[in-house]
């Protein structure tokens, strides 16, 4: 029985806005069983609301993943109400705009743990599971690992590490049956992205619509887009995807110069 027939569960971790939202209402309106998690509360009440006519359920945690002891109750959660688990979404994240070389260790510290640690302590404690399943990890990256704006450096640097783990589980656990992607997006028309740009300094028209992305994902927890298991997916503009780094910055280049 293929994925797509049976029931399938998945955590997606920054649900509650943005683009873990765009990925909940699209997997759950598929049949995945979303274990959605956040910080806030709220967000995720109203992202489960959004997906009430779903054939997948949507179930709201709040958990911090950047908390090693909160990841392992995020794992045994999501076994112990589906008994499976088929995928993980790396979403969230932290951000700001924090231009070098201002930074501080405390910061980056912070940062790290959001962008990097958390993600890695979720797919570790979540790995026999997903060895059981065959599952997959989707890991959301940036656009930033190649070509940052200003003040968003050490956002990339932390996305880049993402990357690298999905290259990590790739090499390492080549045969598992378990595949890893990395997808990195260029502006997309969120809070996050307002909070750093306005309409004047991108215009809405430059940024692609969360459900591309989600669209993607979809893909790539679906076995559509196995036979780029390991790398990145730059989806660097609308409607534009390509796992050559050179290609993804002359789209950019092209698009935002136009």
């Amino acid at each position: 029985m293929t994925m797509a027939m049976r029931a399938r569960s998945c955590i997606v971790t920054g649900g509650g806005s943005g683009i873990g939202r765009a990925i909940v209402q699209l997997l759950s309106s598929v049949g995945f069983d979303c274990l959605v998690v956040g910080r806030r509360e709220q967000p995720l009440i109203d992202t489960a609301s959004l997906c009430e006519s779903s054939s997948g359920s949507v179930v709201p945690l709040v958990a911090d993943v950047s908390s090693h002891d909160e990841v392992s109750g995020v794992i045994a959660n999501a076994m112990d109400r589906y008994g499976r688990l088929d995928g993980i979404v790396n979403n969230a994240a932290g951000g700001g705009l924090m231009p070098f070389p201002s930074w501080t260790m405390g910061q980056l510290t912070d940062l790290w743990k959001t962008n990097v640690l958390g993600p890695a302590a979720l797919v570790l404690e979540a790995w026999p599971h997903l060895l059981e399943s065959g599952g997959r990890i989707v890991n959301i990256s940036s656009m930033a690992v190649l070509g940052p704006f200003p003040g968003n450096g050490a956002y990339g640097m932390t996305k880049a590490a993402l990357d690298g783990m999905t290259r990590a589980i790739d090499v390492d656990a080549a045969g598992s049956g378990v595949e890893a992607y990395s997808i990195a997006p260029g502006a997309v028309e969120t809070e996050m992205l307002r909070s750093l740009v306005d309409d004047s300094q991108l215009p809405p028209a430059k940024a692609m619509d969360p459900s591309e992305i989600a669209q993607l994902t979809r893909a790539c927890l679906e076995g559509e887009r196995s036979g780029d298991a390991g790398k990145v997916l730059y989806a660097a503009i609308p409607g534009f995807v390509t796992t050559d780094p050179e290609e993804a910055m002359v789209a950019l280049g092209r698009f935002h110069g136009s």
